[in-house]
């Protein structure tokens, strides 16, 4: 099993985070949000204590949010992600401010981004702020997503080692 350490080195060998969103990870957020009908879909890469948003998200703004606060932490933890489709009722989650607060969140899906080595470093989630169903084969879809992120980030590495 990878430890958080080999974890977050294999991460920094990506070079996504403490960078700027881009347009590879924005088109595939808006695809995401399209395909499950959602305003927000989010790619996330997770360092220790921040979560790296690489798309531009509401008002148009970067994010990053600690790991204490984002759910998105806790997908990567999971083998197979994470769902909640009644937030405000998951007894771990009552007090986040995401769900507790103005953004009222009430349903959010996420499936690990995998490298190909195994280590999980970010992940593909959706949120919504009204309860919906999150069917087996919404979650294939999802991964479908992850995977392609992943073949991203394999091409980054790919033109790295070219250099």
């Amino acid at each position: 099993m990878p430890t958080v350490q080999s974890r977050l080195e294999r991460l920094d060998r990506y070079n996504l985070i403490y960078t700027k969103s881009e347009s590879v990870f924005n088109d595939l957020a808006i695809l995401t949000a399209t395909l499950f009908d959602t305003d927000i879909a989010v790619i996330n890469f997770i360092d220790l204590d921040a979560v790296w948003s690489k798309v531009k998200i509401e008002n148009n703004q970067e994010s990053n949010l600690n790991t204490e606060t984002s759910i998105c932490s806790l997908a990567i933890i999971n083998e197979k992600g994470d769902l909640f489709e009644g937030l405000s009722m998951a007894p771990r989650l009552m007090s986040n401010a995401l769900i507790a607060g103005e953004m009222g969140m009430k349903f959010y899906a996420a499936v690990p981004i995998i490298t190909d080595e195994g280590f999980h470093v970010g992940s593909v989630c959706i949120v919504d702020k009204k309860q919906r169903v999150f069917l087996p084969q919404d979650r294939e879809k999802l991964e479908w997503v992850a995977t392609r992120v992943r073949k991203e980030m394999n091409k980054r590495m790919a033109k790295k080692i070219e250099a």
